[in-house]
């Protein structure tokens, strides 16, 4: 009796109808490594001054950062639009379209734009019941740390503020409420840390001035009816982290 080969499956993301996944970030350092070599190739030649042209355009790497962020998908649309404004910003003085006193009145205009970046997610997003309790729990904490923890099997959520400390929840014994629970977190020059158990969908939005929220958490082989936690951060020279340990 023959035994026939097996059928070995097409890699994925090249089968018939399907296109392949783009790595922005490996698409951003092979251009500037090749714009490196291209501007060396062309000094050699005598044609350009790579040194110089360098020192007028490095901002450009802000600007193309910025490009590939917004492309991603979902889009970080704060974070792509703050790198584009950045490198504008940084190209104009580079090539001299700006002055040193033009920079007394671009950084007031970008401090009004992180202020109102802020206050367009000041609500942040709601919570059902507004009793403080094990169900929702409040905690600020300025100049130090705080550390909570809730048990709670119908857990809603959060409210948490960190400027200049920390705060850190711990929900590894809690399940949230069967409409999922949110935690909004403020944090400036301060951190924000959420510690969940296994098999939790997490999902984030933030605001990301010079700050962020990384997800630590283990997403594979989530249930169907997996307990859902949405964190909304704003992040001013800060972050949040959720992870599964301390």
């Amino acid at each position: 009796m023959s035994t026939l080969p097996p059928t070995v499956a097409p890699p994925r993301g090249h089968g018939h109808g399907e296109r392949p996944s783009l790595d922005l970030g490996r698409l951003l350092l092979g251009l500037a490594v090749l714009a490196l070599g291209v501007l060396y190739l062309l000094d050699a030649a005598g044609t350009l001054d790579a040194g110089r042209a360098i020192d007028r355009w490095w901002p450009l790497l802000f600007v193309a950062a910025g490009v590939l962020t917004l492309l991603e998908r979902p889009p970080s649309r704060v974070r792509g639009t703050v790198f584009v404004l950045v490198g504008v910003v940084l190209l104009g003085f580079s090539t001299g379209t700006l002055t040193d006193q033009d920079w007394d009145y671009v950084w007031p205009a970008a401090v009004i734009a992180a202020g109102l970046a802020i206050l367009w997610r000041w609500r942040g997003r709601p919570i059902g019941g507004t009793a403080i309790g094990d169900d929702v729990l409040r905690s600020t904490a300025v100049f130090g740390g705080t550390k909570l923890r809730s048990d709670s099997q119908a857990f809603r959520g959060a409210w948490l503020t960190a400027i200049f400390g920390g705060v850190t929840l711990d929900l590894r014994g809690a399940r949230p409420a069967p409409g999922g629970a949110t935690v909004n977190t403020t944090s400036a020059f301060g951190g924000v840390t959420l510690l969940v158990p296994r098999g939790w969908r997490i999902t984030t939005r933030c605001v990301p001035i010079f700050g962020g929220a990384e997800d630590k958490t283990e997403h594979e082989a989530l249930a169907d009816d997996a307990p859902v936690l949405s964190v909304d951060a704003v992040s001013l020279f800060g972050g949040v982290d959720i992870k599964h340990e301390p």
